[in-house]
């Protein structure tokens, strides 16, 4: 079973060496992959948020969808938590 993961968690892990995103509604945790990254630190805009848009505005991604889809499975974390979950978890 897919572990569900808050916004409020997700947006904890908002620093290069802890940084997870939201890709069409999976968390992953790429800390690891930021170096490595052929697009260099614009993937920093989004971590501890949802990369959604900016993953499929990247023409780029498109051309490598079948090799990122691999790679991001190594990273995968589990899934965005419904909004309504994200809200009853409040402080």
């Amino acid at each position: 079973m897919d572990r569900m993961v808050s916004l409020k968690e997700i947006q904890k892990h908002n620093k290069v060496d802890n940084a997870w995103i939201v890709i069409d509604g999976k968390v992953y945790n790429v800390s690891s992959y930021i170096a490595s990254h052929p697009g260099g630190d614009s993937i920093l805009k989004n971590v501890g948020g949802d990369a959604t848009e900016g993953f499929h505005n990247q023409p780029a991604h498109r051309v490598v969808k079948n090799h990122i889809a691999s790679l991001l499975q190594k990273f995968y974390v589990g899934l965005l938590a419904p909004e309504k979950e994200n809200f009853d978890n409040q402080p």
